[in-house]
């Protein structure tokens, strides 16, 4: 017997007893962000220096390179299960352009404490990296990274990047809800049902809010959409419904599937959308207070 087979007998039992219960296993299971693996080594990336991040109580910190930079900031975003190591790749072409670049790992990813999070927390998490830096120009998000950043930018009072780049973004966290395979657990309709309630009550908003067109509906941002037509994740067709949705948005097919197109000519369609967006020096530097740096 596998353990997903044990589990999802455990879970049938408990759905039949329990259908609450059975709900909130389930949503425990969706919400997972360690899909991928185990805890990293909390150790800084080459070349990185530490960076205090304020007012968020689930994301403390992050990492800076290119810190002493004075032509404005590029913030990286990863996808949900991943870290901020998956952004790694794109580190070099935003700092040839003179920009500091800045990556954290989003609430119970990567070194966090926790295996669970909610779309709630790691928008309000992107918010806070937003409000730390002050001087944003270029958010670069992969995958459901890309809803939070959009939410986190589209609520943001302060300075407004100039460009955006969403990498393999679904258009919706309902649609990425209705394609999950249930991660070993038998999805019945009423269970399904059950998931959206619970989702709703840890959000504090419907599954439903989580519309990236919806949310970026009244931002003018030039947007760059990447996306692989085989992505076996996310459907092209959820690029599509994005680059109709924004204000300002344009499709480039890139290769690679879900996680390879962060490495795959990537950085040649970041570079080139980046430097015909980033004419100028956005403002002065905002210094930030480092780890051990008084």
């Amino acid at each position: 017997m596998t353990s997903r087979w044990l589990r999802r007998h455990a879970h049938r039992t408990a759905n039949a007893l329990a259908p609450r219960l059975a709900a909130r296993w389930a949503t425990d299971v969706f919400s997972s962000t360690r899909t991928y693996g185990l805890r990293p080594d909390d150790v800084l990336p080459l070349g990185a220096a530490p960076f205090t991040v304020h007012g968020d109580k689930d994301v403390t910190d992050g990492f800076l390179w290119n810190e002493n930079a004075t032509q404005g900031s590029a913030l990286l975003v990863h996808g949900w299960a991943a870290n901020s190591s998956s952004m790694h790749s794109l580190v070099p072409p935003l700092r040839a352009q003179g920009l500091r670049v800045a990556a954290f790992d989003g609430p119970a990813h990567g070194v966090r404490a926790g295996d669970q999070a909610t779309m709630t927390q790691y928008t309000h998490a992107v918010g806070a990296v937003l409000d730390t830096l002050g001087d944003v120009r270029v958010v670069v998000a992969h995958s459901l990274g890309g809803i939070a950043a959009i939410a986190a930018v589209a609520a943001h009072t302060g300075r407004t990047p100039e460009c955006a780049v969403l990498i393999a973004p679904p258009a919706t966290l309902g649609a990425v809800l209705e394609r999950w395979d249930g991660g070993g657990l038998r999805l019945t309709p009423p269970l399904v049902q059950g998931i959206y309630r619970e989702l709703h009550h840890r959000n504090g908003v419907p599954v439903s809010h989580w519309d990236l067109t919806a949310l970026g509906a009244a931002l003018d941002l030039p947007t760059l959409i990447l996306h692989d037509p085989h992505d076996p994740m996310v459907p092209y067709e959820d690029a599509r419904t994005v680059t109709a949705g924004l204000k300002n948005a344009q499709l480039t097919d890139a290769d690679g599937g879900h996680m390879g197109i962060l490495m795959n000519h990537t950085t040649t369609h970041l570079s080139r959308f980046t430097t015909e967006h980033l004419t100028a020096p956005h403002g002065p530097h905002t210094h930030l207070h480092h780890e051990g740096i008084a």
